[in-house]
């Protein structure tokens, strides 16, 4: 790798950190791209590579994140280590699935999230605005009064402690960390709008819960890759000289912008996730 090129990979590497202290993914939507089709690295590398950046990554977000009490540990360490079991399937998975299906599959999980963000930021602005609250508490709708009070608790500590919502995220901690070893992507996509929509997270908190369990999710991923010789070692310690300050970037800038922007960011977010993730796959 000539020296510019290491450059310009730590300076991307700098803009995914603050987009996952902001957000609480792992940037492997954006590493992805710029890996395979910029400089050419092999799809499942890229991945690899990828999954290598999370752990100090959101190990700097995260330690941002408590200082400003914006992290559920104790959800984030039930995500994480649920996702943890499947991340070693997801990896050995990726050299044998064809990489269109898996590029679908993880656009139309993206797609899904985008969606239940956009109906929580809806429900959330209905909830905001007094000519659109019923006239008795009795009309309202017992699945809309739950969304709009996820929306809106800003700590709700009762609901995170319900068994019901222990076992939802095993399951998508499940999910995330095999989309996870597959792809090279932390789930954050998933996990995010999770803690918004039936936790009742703020995106603030939300992002450093996510931050939290990607942790875990990432490590066995790591772990098989790197037995499996897929990680690029250079270039991962490239992206990783800029995320780890980028990351304390945006744990600073989650608490400090309004919530709702943030659920509109995040949407817009996920919409280019997808579209580079298909990108990448027809450019191959």
């Amino acid at each position: 790798m000539d020296p510019l090129a290491f450059i310009l990979i730590v300076l991307c590497g700098f803009l995914v950190g603050i987009l996952a202290g902001l957000f609480g993914v792992g940037g492997g939507w954006m590493i992805i791209p710029l890996l395979h089709v910029i400089f050419g690295v092999p799809v499942v590398p890229t991945a690899a590579t990828s999954l290598f950046t999370m752990v100090p990554t959101s190990v700097s977000g995260v330690i941002r994140h408590m200082r400003q009490k914006t992290v559920h540990l104790r959800i984030g360490v039930i995500l994480g280590v649920s996702g943890a079991v499947t991340s070693v399937g997801g990896a050995l998975v990726a050299e044998h699935l064809p990489d269109m299906l898996i590029t679908l599959l993880t656009v139309a999980v993206i797609a899904f999230s985008a969606l239940r963000m956009l109906w929580e930021a809806r429900q959330a602005a209905a909830a905001s605005d007094p000519a659109s609250v019923p006239a008795s508490p009795a009309a309202s709708d017992s699945a809309t009064s739950f969304s709009t009070t996820a929306a809106t608790s800003s700590d709700p500590v009762a609901l995170t402690t319900k068994p019901i919502t222990i076992v939802a995220a095993i399951i998508v901690g499940l999910i995330a960390g095999f989309l996870a070893g597959i792809v090279g992507v932390g789930g954050g996509f998933i996990i995010v709008p999770f803690c918004v929509a039936y936790l009742g997270f703020s995106m603030s908190k939300a992002a450093g819960t996510s931050l939290a369990a990607i942790m875990f999710i990432a490590l066995p991923g790591i772990v098989s890759h790197a037995m499996l010789g897929h990680i690029w070692w250079l270039y991962g310690i490239a992206l990783i000289i800029g995320t780890v300050p980028g990351a304390q970037l945006g744990g600073y800038l989650a608490s400090r912008l309004p919530d709702r922007a943030l659920r509109i960011a995040f949407v817009c977010l996920l919409v280019v996730a997808g579209g580079m993730l298909l990108y990448q796959q027809f450019a191959a």
